[in-house]
């Protein structure tokens, strides 16, 4: 039962796990010694934006990363409350059906 939600609880749980995973190369973007090689071009305009460039581009592989972890986060949160929401509905109607007995 997909509810309105659109996808089951599996589908969920399976893009968090899928975002997390694709996120591991985004995690290591580490260009630190490319911008301390910049100096190496031979033109400080041209080392001076390898630098910016290198900072850039860490700052949104990080911001990306962020962005989704914290969709990860919510997928999970979604499944954990899909879950949650059906237990409570077996509850319910096993709680009737003991009454109804």
């Amino acid at each position: 039962m997909a509810g309105d939600l659109g996808v089951g609880p599996d589908v969920l749980k399976q893009g968090g796990k899928d975002i997390l995973e694709v996120l591991k190369p985004v995690k290591e973007v580490d260009l630190g010694d490319e911008a301390k090689q910049a100096s190496e071009i031979g033109d400080d305009d041209a080392a001076a934006a390898m630098v910016t460039f290198c900072a850039t581009w860490e700052g949104g592989a990080a911001f990306l990363a962020d962005c989704a972890a914290t969709l990860a986060e919510g997928l999970n949160k979604a499944n954990g409350d899909f879950d949650d929401t059906d237990q409570a509905i077996r509850d319910s109607v096993n709680s009737v059906k003991k009454v109804l007995v």
